[in-house]
């Protein structure tokens, strides 16, 4: 991989040094400028006449090839090119068009001064600030399940801050901007299509330093630890979840109610946390009388126990929703349905390789289910294990898939890296995330632990969200949900909507843009 990096380097500065030099020479500067990399690119800025602050953009990932077209685009039109045809051969020949106009008899320097803007720079200018709030500030997202449900509603459209905990720098650097890993925007049958990116190209882990620590009970955006089609950290698919469990805590469920560090734990007021629930009533219950008494109605499962008597499965109720229930008339018990601790699950095996470890839950050798687990203990960084043969379930994906050593088995003995050991120095944080949607979540207890390189951000305001998005039945905007703070501990019908403080921005920056534009007209008459 580093070879083949070295190599796109080398080609890529012969290449270019010798596109810029003959240009360099019409425009006044000396020749062997064109041959220093980094440096040449400084030249073109200050022939251009923009900010040389740009050089830093230029060397950003993803953001910084775009930023290279533009700087092509802008280069050539300081010597005459400034047609959109000229704007389009740069991007369709990968800016070796510069270097075939460079070697034309009937080029000239003509300065900046007549350089005018166009179209297609216009929107690659849009495309580059855009890209660059993108990758480093806030990203928007979209819920496409349930398993957040009711904290977040399938069709739920996110803004994510992602310079909160440390904004992730790409490593993929080389990608198509706005695409997650794919080259479409469909979620569904995601293999299908081609990868949105370069994955033999890529940079090491790296964070810029945040101003916040990944809280207990928060909501964070994370990127899914076992995604099975993209091994680049950045290009997994992004989860959503609550933070429950930071590195250094111990966990424990018992009958579905989750225990942190031995006291049941103290979830926010926005949280609307859901179970599957076993309803037994007198009397037959009425599908209408539900889908009007409960605001997020889903069907249920009514069966006769015996001659006075029904029984009726509710999938994923919140507890308001319970409270409602149990005043209906006839109503003889509710039970939250909970899976007992079974035998040890018997492994299954892919191939004599892979183990199917989501369908068993996490640590597969376990007899833990999702109702009752544990205890088991969140790793941060600095800790110490004991690696046994009991144990090394708990912690073979960190060792081999999060902190990238070798390791072998050899009977009771412990081989990392080449050498024989019973200990290992756990080399980054650990978090354990639950969706609110208990009954109907893939979270760490079947994937166990996220580790803080996969960190991404967290929600700030849910900007758009709409019922039915996903599905073949109406489609319905939620406009009490809109531009509302989802991981501030208030209840959902008691927070504040922030749609004038958006409406106020857009127009001060509409405005200011307008001004700006018509101060620069009277100032273009005026010459």
């Amino acid at each position: 991989m580093v070879f083949n990096l070295i190599i796109l380097l080398l080609v890529s500065w012969i290449v270019n040094s010798v596109m810029l030099y003959k240009l360099f020479l019409l425009a006044g500067r000396k020749p062997w400028e064109a041959f220093i990399p980094v440096y040449n690119r400084y030249v073109q800025l200050q022939i251009c006449e923009r900010p040389k602050w740009w050089i830093i953009i230029l060397y950003l990932p993803i953001v910084g090839p775009i930023m290279h077209f533009i700087i092509h685009v802008d280069f050539l039109r300081c010597f005459g090119k400034r047609s959109w045809k000229d704007s389009l051969l740069v991007l369709l020949t990968l800016g070796l068009y510069v270097g075939y106009v460079g070697f034309q008899k009937n080029t000239k320097f003509i300065g900046v001064e007549n350089r005018k803007e166009t179209f297609v720079s216009a929107i690659l200018y849009a495309i580059t600030f855009a890209t660059l709030i993108h990758t480093f500030l806030f990203q928007p997202f979209i819920i496409p399940t349930g398993s957040m449900e009711r904290t977040l509603l399938v069709g739920d459209f996110l803004i994510v801050n992602k310079f909160a905990y440390g904004a992730r720098v790409p490593m993929t650097p080389y990608a198509l901007p706005f695409l997650q890993s794919k080259r479409t925007i469909s979620m569904e049958n995601p293999q299908n299509y081609g990868n949105s990116y370069i994955n033999k190209l890529r940079l090491p882990y790296m964070r810029i330093p945040g101003y916040e620590k990944v809280e207990r009970n928060k909501l964070v955006v994370f990127n899914f630890p076992m995604d099975s089609l993209h091994t680049s950290i950045d290009r997994k698919d992004p989860y959503v979840k609550r933070c429950v469990a930071v590195g250094g805590d111990s966990i424990k469920i018992i009958n579905g109610i989750l225990y942190v560090n031995g006291k049941e734990s103290n979830l926010p007021a926005d949280n609307e946390q859901q179970s599957h629930y076993n309803v037994i009533s007198k009397t037959e219950l009425s599908q209408e009388k539900i889908s009007n008494s409960l605001q997020h109605y889903k069907n249920f499962d009514s069966k006769t126990l015996d001659s006075v008597s029904y029984t009726n499965y509710f999938q994923s109720l919140s507890k308001d929703e319970i409270q409602k229930i149990k005043t209906f008339p006839d109503i003889v018990s509710v039970n939250k349905i909970s899976q007992p601790k079974g035998p040890k699950k018997t492994i299954y095996r892919l191939n004599s390789n892979k183990i199917d470890t989501l369908n068993m839950g996490f640590p597969i050798t376990s007899d833990w289910n999702p109702d009752n687990y544990g205890t088991l203990y969140i790793p941060k960084k600095g800790d110490v294990a004991t690696l046994t043969k009991d144990n090394i379930e708990l912690y073979r994906r960190i060792i081999t898939n999060y902190e990238n050593n070798t390791l072998e088995i050899k009977g009771n003995t412990f081989v990392i890296n080449g050498k024989e050991t019973n200990q290992y120095t756990i080399k980054q944080n650990y978090y354990w995330m639950m969706g609110d949607n208990r009954d109907g979540s893939l979270d760490s207890r079947f994937f166990g632990f996220v580790p803080e390189d996969h960190i991404v951000g967290k929600p700030v305001f849910i900007w758009m969200s709409v019922k039915g998005i996903f599905g073949d039945g109406d489609k319905k905007i939620r406009w009490n949900r809109m531009f509302k703070i989802p991981n501030n501990g208030v209840p959902m019908q008691d927070k504040t909507s922030y749609a004038w403080v958006v409406i106020a921005a857009l127009a001060l920056f509409f405005g200011w843009d307008f001004i700006f534009r018509k101060k620069k007209v009277d100032q273009d008459k005026s010459k």
